[in-house]
């Protein structure tokens, strides 16, 4: 199922009733939401999640890069969002489709 994707289309019924954007932040479990900074967190709750993290755009290797990517992306979106959006969707599919990048 990882392999296709399939594990992703309850994600693209939550994109289709609005409850996601197409790119953002992924939604986080308590605990690994609880390690990130406070600032982050609160930047975090003011934004939808997203299908298509931030991270696909800048593959980022430990925590505090997730962490710089995410907060880079949402300074950006707060500032132009649908540039911000349009610019990390084609990055992330530049990544993820002849990049071969994939989540761990």
């Amino acid at each position: 199922m990882r392999r296709f994707w399939i594990d992703e289309l309850p994600m693209l019924v939550n994109l289709a009733r609005g409850d996601l954007k197409l790119v953002g932040v992924r939604p986080l479990s308590k605990h690994y939401f609880e390690l990130y900074d406070p600032g982050l967190r609160q930047l975090r709750i003011r934004h939808r999640p997203g299908l298509i993290p931030p991270y696909y755009a800048d593959m980022p290797r430990s925590l505090e890069e997730i962490q710089a990517s995410e907060l880079k992306y949402l300074q950006a979106c707060e500032k132009r969002p649908i540039q911000t959006d349009w610019r990390y969707f084609w990055k992330a599919m530049y990544n993820i489709f002849l990049k071969k990048a994939r989540s761990r």
